[in-house]
C-alpha cells in the first residue's frame, strides 16, 4: 500500500512541477522593464523543472514495475 501511494505521488508532484515550467515557459516575454538575467533565468528555471517532472515520472515508472509482477 505504500508504495502504491509513493507511486502517485511521484506522479503527481511531477505533473505539479511540469504544470508550473510550462507557465512559467509560456508567460516569458522579452517586455519593458525585463532584465537579461530574468528573461534567461526564467526559460532555465523552466527547462529546469521539465527535467525534475522526468526525474520524478521515471522513478513512478521504476516503483510501479514490480508492483505489476
Amino acid at each position: 500500500m505504500k508504495e502504491e501511494a509513493q507511486v502517485y505521488l511521484f506522479l503527481f508532484i511531477g505533473s505539479l512541477c511540469l504544470l508550473l515550467a510550462s507557465l512559467f515557459a509560456g508567460n516569458v516575454e522579452w517586455a519593458l522593464g525585463a532584465t537579461a538575467a530574468s528573461f534567461y533565468g526564467t526559460i532555465f528555471l523552466s527547462f529546469i523543472l521539465i527535467l525534475v517532472a522526468g526525474i520524478f515520472w521515471v522513478s513512478a515508472a521504476k516503483l510501479l514495475r514490480p508492483l505489476r509482477h
